[in-house]
């Protein structure tokens, strides 16, 4: 797990806490063994003094694990798939905490109270040992496992704000590419252009054509504004929207543009992001068509590689101009498709724009394959987008 700086500011003010609690409840043993002794027959105070410092060295023992035992459960962490080998892992070492660090502890304060003098010492032998052991883990592993739940509640907590912070970041970028597909939309050369095509078409008496460009036009519109919440849809999904644009233009530039698309059945049902197509369709058109007075070609085609989904368009215009760059020069859709896919993706996705050795550009996005639930209904573009090369 990658920390942030508040991450492990917590982190640390939550040893400094463990360490506290530890302090507080050693200072409680120990007054409690000086008070109880006192009135106990036989009182010796010097070795009531003793008896306390044991008890404090012995918290603060477990509060100076606290680190070890925190950076153990980020490296170990539980999963609720993956949680047999974390819980062998942290209970062989409770154990042996539980077991080692008071062994330790007794020879360095017998060290310590004795003056060095070997008789000081407890015999190095199993007798004594072994039911030392054997009391240490009965008696002494709770404190590994308590310090371990600070631990986990501390991770538990972070990854629910990185998820709360990963949604509202999701949310910021939804509403942002819905407000710039509609911005696109409404572009007064974008509208000039349909109605004036729509015109043409009138004065040609073509009516069942100014008819469908209208339809086109209101359900494209419609379908811009509205929103599900969700941010990924299916590919089916996606092209619906997608095809309400392309008819429209393939009527507006009439035999000018071809579109061509490759895309195989069994993608239909692979997750996208939602309004993601849309910026890379226009983008292609803006500048491969829009200023040209002959006819050129779209060709889209999305496809399964192993592990990725696929998205390619492609265009015979033009192509980009030299010393185009796609992280200093590209518009604010594509820059939305970007932020969008860090977001969703971080370090898990591609997205390249180049011109083509033959002529034209070429846009391909690589993201993770992600197939929808089985209980989701895949809507059919207005389109065909099973169509075969051409119109």
């Amino acid at each position: 797990m990658t920390l942030t700086a508040a991450s492990r500011r917590r982190a640390v003010l939550w040893v400094i806490g463990t360490l506290a609690v530890c302090a507080a409840l050693a200072l409680r043993e120990a007054l409690g063994a000086i008070v109880e002794q006192s009135l106990a027959p036989g009182f010796v105070p010097d070795s009531q003094v003793k008896w306390a410092v044991w008890w404090m060295l012995f918290y603060l023992m477990w509060g100076m694990l606290a680190p070890a035992i925190f950076a153990l459960a980020r490296r170990v962490p539980f999963d609720r798939r993956h949680w047999i080998r974390p819980f062998g892992v942290h209970l062989a070492c409770s154990i042996i905490a539980s077991v080692c660090a008071p062994i330790v502890l007794v020879y360095a304060f017998g060290a310590v109270s004795g003056g060095f003098d070997p008789s000081a010492f407890p015999p190095l032998r199993w007798s004594y040992w072994g039911p030392f052991a054997a009391l240490s883990v009965v008696a002494y592993t709770h404190f590994y496992w308590v310090i371990l739940a600070a631990a986990l509640s501390l991770d538990a907590y972070d990854a629910t704000q990185a998820r709360l912070r990963q949604a509202a970041e999701l949310e910021r970028t939804l509403v942002a590419a819905e407000v710039d597909a509609l911005k696109m939309k409404l572009q007064p050369h974008f509208l000039f252009n349909t109605l004036n095509s729509m015109r043409f078409l009138a004065v040609e008496k073509d009516a069942d054509a100014v008819v469908r460009m209208v339809q086109r036009l209101g359900a494209l519109l419609r379908s811009s504004m509205q929103s599900n919440g969700r941010h990924l849809v299916t590919v089916g999904e996606e092209l619906a929207l997608l095809e309400q644009y392309l008819a429209i233009e393939e009527i507006r530039f009439a035999d000018r543009l071809t579109v061509s698309r490759r895309i195989p059945p069994g993608v239909i049902h692979a997750l996208i992001p939602s309004l993601l197509l849309q910026p890379m369709i226009e983008n292609s058109i803006k500048h491969g068509f829009s200023r040209r007075i002959d006819a050129g070609r779209l060709e889209i085609a999305i496809a399964r590689e192993r592990d990725w989904l696929v998205v390619t368009v492609e265009d015979d215009g033009p192509g980009l101009p030299a010393g185009w760059d796609l992280a200093t020069h590209c518009g604010r859709g594509l820059k939305n498709v970007i932020e969008r896919l860090e977001t969703l993706y971080p370090g898990a996705w591609a997205f390249t724009l180049r011109n083509q050795p033959r002529g034209g550009a070429i846009a391909r996005l690589r993201i993770p394959w992600q197939a929808a639930p089985a209980d989701v209904s895949v809507p059919l573009p207005v389109v065909g987008y099973l169509a075969p090369a051409g119109r």
